[in-house]
């Protein structure tokens, strides 16, 4: 995914005939292991490629995927960061993404036509809902904290008009990388500020800086849209934007799973309330590995005899949890 994964062994950039060569040798290989792969689409005219992408889904594989690369490919080289496996071939850097069934159709959606899937979470971002090879989801924030993230979405009819994209465009592909700049320009959501370096975090701005197409976009939006005309104004206050949503995807059921989640934060912040480290160290002089040693082992103890650590905090009176606590301590011949 970039063409740089491989430090100790050169790779070159080839060209279109090369690239649909490698890539047909490379399909006809893994669909004799693997049921679903795919080769994410990109612009029709673009002439020259830095490595092969390739979705994998390795559902009912049960092989080392290391050992089967070395006996199908040979390569020099082979580097492995989370789902993604890099190695070359022929001189090219084949980049695997490996992925379970369930995500295989969003992760394809997601990496096709180049950059477009991180210029669509661009636009996702301002409306607080993340884009990615999962599909669309909600990060869901709870007294300041991030608590959990529940998937809105994947259905991409829905999700490209949803975000102001027309996903019959979408669906006819384009024949150069502007006119993927273009199509994203078009979104009613569309604000070219957004996309600055200024306004990426740290791993995201690391990241694009690497990606030549994104950093062509920055200089297309420079010239062609960098004015107050393609300034969409997203609200501070993302929940403005839940209703819309929930509205918009009542397959993804959002508002009961946003309640589960703060039911478990709240049953959590009550159950740190009743019984907690700073509490026991102030009660029993426990400090450092005899705290921690202490606490873990009373969880263990707990759950020995109870269906549940958190059901026996939450249901138990705070002075029986001390006195259990206690026996406990006892029974390990812990001084108190």
């Amino acid at each position: 995914m970039g063409g740089r994964a491989l430090k100790s062994t050169t790779t070159i950039r080839c060209d279109r005939q090369e690239f649909d060569l490698r890539s047909n040798e490379i399909i006809k290989i893994l669909k004799q292991n693997f049921k679903n792969v795919a080769i994410p689409l990109f612009y029709k005219n673009k002439k020259t490629f830095g490595d092969i992408d390739v979705i994998i889904s390795i559902d009912g594989f049960t092989g080392n995927m290391r050992d089967f690369i070395m006996d199908n490919f040979t390569p020099n080289e082979i580097f492995h960061n989370g789902n993604c496996w890099s190695f070359d071939y022929h001189q090219i850097q084949i980049d695997f993404i490996t992925v379970s069934c369930e995500h295989f159709d969003s992760t394809y959606n997601y990496m096709n036509f180049n950059d477009m899937g991180n210029f669509i979470g661009r636009l996702a971002h301002g409306l607080g809902l993340k884009y990615g090879q999962e599909g669309l989801w909600y990060e869901h924030y709870f007294k300041g904290l991030k608590i959990g993230t529940v998937i809105v979405s994947k259905d991409y009819e829905k999700i490209f008009a949803f975000l102001g994209l027309s996903y019959e465009r979408y669906q006819e592909g384009f024949d150069e990388l502007e006119d993927i700049f273009k199509y994203i320009a078009g979104s009613k959501y569309f604000n070219w500020k957004k996309f600055q370096m200024d306004e990426l975090n740290k791993i995201n701005r690391d990241r694009n800086k690497k990606r030549a197409s994104y950093m062509t976009f920055l200089e297309w939006m420079d010239k062609n849209v960098a004015d107050e005309n393609h300034e969409f104004q997203f609200e501070e206050d993302k929940s403005l934007y839940f209703e819309d949503i929930n509205k918009t995807f009542p397959e993804g059921d959002i508002i009961t799973q946003v309640r589960r989640l703060e039911y478990l934060e709240c049953r959590k912040l009550y159950v740190q309330s009743k019984f907690n480290g700073g509490d026991v160290m102030r009660k029993y002089g426990l400090q450092g590995k005899q705290l921690g040693d202490a606490l873990s082992g009373f969880k263990t103890h707990v759950t020995a005899e109870y269906d549940s650590y958190n059901d026996f905090i939450i249901h138990t009176d705070s002075f029986e949890i001390y006195q259990e606590f206690e026996r406990y301590l006892r029974k390990q011949q812990v001084n108190v």
